[in-house]
């Protein structure tokens, strides 16, 4: 199976391809006549994992989700298993809403682990399943512009080509289309998968080709319409009514004698300009370590952090609790701080800017 960096020789870990697809099968109905490409998300990297999906692919499937909700209740939220425990939550789960909501929590609380592009994608491929297209675009987009640099681009042009094609979107679907068929050489059931569906879009491109901006025809200049002139102007056009052209203005009006000018007075010396000040910016910069939905869960980690020194504060945006220290007049100073921060408390801690 391809995952995020290639092939699947890790170490024999074993990945998520099977669970997916039998939970997307049974509770979604998905037609066969929809190829499912490989799973994209990469194996997972915890021995405790590798054997929840394990079981789940033997049809254990309560003895797999008992063990990752004792391993998740047993991590810490800032640790960077977290969000891959939840992710392999999703992957067990035992219908479509609980693993849906599973992969919302690791896209929306953690979209700077390595496991947000792939809860994006999985949700796609949810949203497509259940016709809900009008959603599948809204993540396709937003892989295309929160994870430009993703390496599961190719996979998510094939749903966005299907997505597309079936919103009577072509000149989209054939924009995915041609971007995934870069980036997937290497791969070749999925170019075959892509080059297929390029076939339509040589109409659109020879559409496009074809369009002329009516924006880019001249205004039409010349002749004695009177309607292309100003109201109110006639210039030397006949009028309709009386067939005469109107006399010409009086010349014989003197022009006005021009009013003598003053003599302008010397220049004065520029006031040399007081030195530059620095500008300091009226916001402030912290490091967020985490953002949960529960307030008990954020207040827990900021009582974590007061006992190691820290001076942590929990900001409430769209529903959520962020938990986030420090207090930087600048982002490079921020930035500095990530490196020694991350090695002491884990996660993927990052910058945020307050006004």
């Amino acid at each position: 199976m391809m995952g995020k960096g290639g092939n699947d020789g890790k170490g024999g870990k074993v990945s998520t391809r099977p669970t997916w697809q039998c939970v997307i099968a049974r509770a979604l109905f998905l037609l066969p006549v929809f190829p499912v490409l490989p799973a994209p998300a990469h194996a997972q990297t915890d021995s405790r994992l590798v054997d929840a999906i394990r079981e789940a692919q033997e049809g254990r499937g309560d003895s797999a989700r008992t063990r990752v909700r004792r391993l998740l209740a047993a991590t810490s939220p800032t640790d960077s298993l977290y969000p891959q425990i939840i992710y392999t939550q999703a992957m067990v789960a035992s219908e479509a809403n609980e693993m849906r909501r599973q992969l919302q929590r690791v896209a929306v609380e953690y979209p700077s682990s390595s496991w947000a592009d792939d809860a994006l994608l999985r949700l796609v491929q949810l949203d497509y399943a259940s016709s809900n297209l009008e959603g599948a675009a809204r993540n396709l987009e937003r892989i295309r512009s929160d994870y430009p640099g993703t390496t599961l681009l190719p996979q998510a042009a094939y749903w966005a080509a299907r997505t597309y094609f079936d919103q009577k979107a072509p000149e989209q679907a054939c924009r995915w289309i041609a971007d995934g068929l870069n980036q997937s050489r290497g791969n070749v059931e999925l170019q075959n998968q892509l080059g297929y569906l390029d076939q339509r879009c040589a109409g659109v491109r020879a559409n496009v080709a074809t369009q002329t901006p009516t924006d880019l025809q001249a205004p039409s200049t010349g002749g004695t319409d009177s309607a292309a002139l100003p109201p109110g102007r006639t210039d030397s056009v006949t009028s309709p009514l009386t067939n005469a052209t109107p006399a010409p203005p009086d010349t014989a009006v003197a022009a006005p004698r021009p009013e003598p000018v003053a003599p302008a007075p010397p220049p004065r010396p520029e006031p040399t300009p007081a030195p530059a000040q620095p500008v300091r910016t009226a916001g402030r910069f912290r490091i967020q370590l985490t953002a949960v939905r529960v307030p008990a869960t954020a207040e827990a980690m900021a009582a974590k952090l007061r006992r190691q020194g820290m001076a942590p504060v929990i900001v409430q945006e769209a529903g959520l609790y962020k938990v986030r220290v420090g207090d930087y007049t600048t982002k490079a100073e921020a930035v500095a701080v990530l490196p020694s921060l991350k090695a002491r408390l884990g996660g993927s801690p990052f910058v945020v800017a307050e006004p």
